[in-house]
């Protein structure tokens, strides 16, 4: 098992100093990569994010997708096809991204809220004929999607690990696999250990955040129990932390974390 650490999209930092310094810390704190919130796949500038992490000695793991569904309303349950179709090819962007780097590629926050869709078989039935849809192309471009299920606070659908890997099982695609989230986990499930042997085959990519969404010790997640049993399991992947809710400097977060994860 590997550690990472969640950071902004690039293009969303006061300037790239700040960005490749936030890189530079991740490498003196240990982490063995970087994950990155990414707005659009057309506009990431890959070239010069290439440049900055090999600079740091640092390679991109994974990356999320979800942030187009505040600033555009892009989502899979709603009845407007167009809007559900904008989104598919969205996702097949993101695809062919993933594939180019190598990394995961994170979906949930895309699936959408009930207010998007109130009928939650209608809603269910459109973004599994959307994961469908995008888990092919995913396939096909030799790229992974982990599909993350998100608490019933946040996304309509999907909330719990069962819900999410039985959707995964069923659509039974190479390039479609599972992640969790501990903060979801926190709030979803009756164990915090007990669901992750049940989809140890489907694991892909693994987010690790604690109960408030501060950094690792200030809430009450088990966190040396979790890593233990991913160990137990034979994990083999990427866990990426990630700092939400804060105020504390950035880099401050990422060192407390990363002492965190070796107490």
């Amino acid at each position: 098992m590997k550690f990472s650490y969640v950071l902004p999209d690039p293009a969303l930092y006061r300037n790239w100093d700040e960005f490749t310094g936030d890189l530079a810390c991740l490498k003196a704190a240990g982490y063995a990569a970087v994950e990155l919130q990414i707005a659009n796949p057309l506009t990431f500038d890959q070239a010069r994010v290439k440049t900055a992490l090999a600079e740091a000695g640092l390679p991109l793991c994974a990356f999320q997708t979800g942030a187009s569904y505040t600033t555009h309303g892009n989502c899979l349950c709603t009845a407007d096809t167009a809007v559900r179709e904008r989104t598919v090819t969205l996702l097949k962007q993101f695809a062919d991204l993933a594939a180019t780097w190598n990394v995961v590629m994170v979906v949930g926050s895309l699936q959408g809220r009930l207010k998007d869709e109130p009928d939650r078989e209608a809603g269910s039935a459109r973004i599994a004929a959307a994961l469908a849809d995008v888990g092919k192309h995913a396939t096909a471009a030799g790229a992974i999607i982990a599909f993350e299920p998100v608490n019933h606070g946040e996304i309509g659908f999907h909330n719990t690990i069962a819900e999410a890997a039985g959707l995964v099982r069923r659509l039974n695609l190479a390039g479609l696999r599972l992640m969790v989230d501990s903060f979801h986990m926190n709030i979803e499930e009756q164990d915090m250990l007990a669901p992750l042997a049940g989809v140890r085959d489907l694991l892909a990519h693994v987010h690790l955040s604690e109960t408030n969404r501060d950094v690792l010790g200030t809430g009450h997640w088990p966190t040396t129990a979790f890593l233990a049993e991913l160990r137990r399991l034979d994990y083999g992947g990427f866990c990426s932390v990630g700092v939400y809710n804060t105020r504390l400097p950035r880099r401050t977060c990422i060192t407390r974390c990363a002492a965190a994860l070796h107490a």
